[in-house]
């Protein structure tokens, strides 16, 4: 909808610009290099079947009005052009008709009898099949002893149609083209050096951002040379022929190892999942967009690599100028090289939507763009390489300080141990068994704070120490080994009620009895633990499913269900469990604890004795 609407307001506004007819541009013998898109005329054949004395005979055409960019338009395009002879100009000139993406392109000009000779020219041919070699759109036209001429071309692309068309005298046009190639000669010169000279570093140390810098800057090569029509010129041999939708393919391929490069120097899987992972997504669009020219859709290929350049460069240079303001020079030298970048596909970009006009300057700056891009980036690799550097030497150096610190120590102790030896030999024995006997009363101590510490006094479970503990442990294994394992929290019913009413001693007892039913339901490899109080916890590791989880806390439900005998005090107790689940129901220690809390929570509120893990409560006879 968005190009109908585009282009219809293009339409409106040429009809609204346009005279009746184009006066014909008058050919001057200092025309040669003159831009003829104001007296040019065009029609757009949305039938798609008109001939070219059907179209002479019948179409509207209205002026350019010296614009030479349409928006995108899926539909033939008939341009027609009506030259004038002035006095001394040369018969022979060269129109250049200097389109992006076309797709074929058919030229009709009358011979020295009036008659339209048509030639077809399409940018999947070989050198030999155009009117000039090396330059597809490049015609002859001659006015033997006519003084006038209208000459029609008929256009199909898959892009926005870009159209400036200039007249020439072929020497001049070959003088500006020699000059012209120089220049881009001199930027591919900078963008292949740089590209080859990071291949050489990645050879010598395997680093792969440097192999993603070759393919990166290559594969922008290529794409520059292409936008600009150089690959016709001097890329491809004379028995060579393209294969439609190249130019996607290409520009889709500088595309993902862009992108690639961007990930490797910015990204951070481990701090900045979100931005590698989008930009992940970014080479799938990509490589979707590839996938579109071999079925054929070529302007939605087109389209698509438009549309992922647009996600990707706003989203590196904000994390580029992030990582800059925190002081990373690396990102600051990215940062330089790829805003240039991001100004020539935003030319680009405004081309093919007909928002601006073509000239000399938005159509080559990605061309520069290209070779300062390589220069940044290149030094961008050296910052890093060298931040690397000096990190792993700082590190070193604190080691090799720690080492000869220690090593210092040992030798101090080392001396005063043999002085003290000298002066203490007749008490050597005594010492020594002193020591003895002073080493084992720490063990035996040590042992006893280490029980203290990490059991409960009361029932002999872990404590919440231990249980924190074991946790940790069971998480690390879930994460290496790819496993999962439940976590249960359980509070007992009324447990204050019974405290208060038949005295600590009967709380203390069923305290117990709950702790040793618990460590009876549990296999050796699993833990419950006393976090305080009436607060209890499991942990049920792998290799475990959920429904064998649930069946356990079920079965503790059911052992619950009647009175227990304490102190000849019939004592009516159960137990609210909640179940949280490993990774489903957390992706971390805190957020599962926090899930198997939030069922607690639920246990309680549907009427206590209950099982609940997220979204289900269950009492013991298995009912929801």
């Amino acid at each position: 909808m968005f190009r109908v609407f585009v282009f219809c307001i293009v339409f409106f506004l040429s009809q609204a610009w346009a005279d009746d007819a184009s006066p014909a541009f008058l050919v001057q013998p200092d025309s040669s290099g003159a831009y003829i898109n104001s007296k040019l005329e065009y029609f757009v054949d949305t039938s798609e079947t008109m001939a070219f004395d059907e179209v002479r005979s019948k179409a509207d055409f209205v002026s350019a009005g010296g614009r030479n960019v349409l928006a995108r338009i899926r539909h033939p395009i008939w341009f027609r052009l009506k030259l004038e002879r002035g006095a001394d100009a040369p018969a022979r000139w060269w129109l250049d008709y200097q389109i992006f993406s076309p797709v074929e392109l058919q030229f009709y000009s009358p011979d020295k009898n009036g008659e339209y000779i048509k030639q077809v020219s399409k940018k999947y041919e070989p050198f030999s099949a155009h009117p000039s070699y090396g330059r597809p759109f490049f015609y002859p036209i001659t006015f033997n002893d006519q003084q006038s001429m209208v000459i029609y071309w008929r256009s199909v692309s898959h892009s926005a149609f870009i159209f400036p068309v200039r007249i020439w005298q072929q020497e001049k046009w070959i003088d500006l083209t020699l000059t012209e190639y120089l220049l881009y000669g001199l930027l591919l010169g900078i963008m292949f050096g740089l590209s080859v000279y990071n291949l050489f570093i990645y050879l010598r140390i395997r680093d792969s951002m440097f192999l993603l810098y070759f393919f990166a800057i290559v594969s922008y090569m290529f794409y520059s040379v292409n936008i600009n029509g150089l690959d016709l010129n001097i890329l491809w041999s004379t028995s060579f022929h393209r294969f439609k939708g190249l130019s996607s393919c290409i520009t889709a391929t500088a595309g993902i190892f862009s992108v690639l490069f961007a990930i490797s120097l910015l990204g951070n899987l481990k701090r900045r999942k979100w931005f590698s992972y989008t930009l992940y997504g970014v080479v799938a669009i990509y490589l979707s967009a590839i996938g579109l020219v071999f079925a054929g859709q070529y302007s939605w290929a087109e389209l698509l690599t438009q549309w992922a350049g647009g996600v990707w460069l706003p989203l590196v240079l904000g994390m580029s100028a992030y990582l800059s303001y925190l002081g990373s020079v690396w990102a600051r030298c990215y940062l330089i090289g790829e805003g240039p970048t991001l100004v020539g596909s935003t030319l680009l970009v405004l081309l093919t939507q007909g928002v601006i006009e073509a000239d000399r300057f938005n159509t080559t700056f990605y061309f520069v763009a290209g070779a300062w891009s390589a220069i940044m980036f290149s030094q961008a690799l050296a910052e890093k390489v060298n931040s690397l550097k000096k990190a792993a030497t700082a590190a070193l150096n604190m080691a090799v300080t720690e080492k000869t610190a220690r090593l210092k120590e040992a030798e101090q102790y080392q001396v005063s141990l043999e002085e003290k030896v000298k002066q203490r030999t007749k008490e050597l024995s005594l010492e020594i068994l002193l020591h003895q006997q002073t080493l084992e009363q720490l063990r035996e101590s040590q042992s006893k704070l280490e029980e203290m510490a990490y059991s409960d006094s009361l029932t002999g479970l872990p404590n919440r120490r231990m249980f924190q503990d074991r946790l940790l442990q069971a998480y690390t294994r879930a994460q290496r080994q790819g496993s999962q394992f439940a976590l249960a929290l359980i509070d007992l019913d009324h447990f204050k009620r019974i405290n208060d009413s038949l005295g600590h001693g009967v709380g203390d007892q069923l305290l117990q009895i709950v702790a040793q039913r618990l460590n009876a339901a549990l296999r050796h490899s699993d833990t419950v633990a006393r976090l305080g109080g009436d607060e209890f916890a499991m942990i049920l590791t792998a290799p475990i499913c959920q429904e064998d989880a649930i069946s356990i806390c079920q079965r503790l439900l059911s052992s619950f269900d009647g009175p227990l005998l304490i102190e000849n005090h019939q004592v009516q107790t159960g137990m609210s469990i909640g179940l949280a689940w490993f990774p489903d129901d957390g992706r971390d220690m805190d957020e599962l604890i926090g899930s198997a809390d939030v069922a607690l929570y639920q246990a309680k509120a549907a009427g206590r004795h209950r099982l609940s893990y997220i979204g289900h409560v269950t009492g013991s006879n298995l009912h929801q």
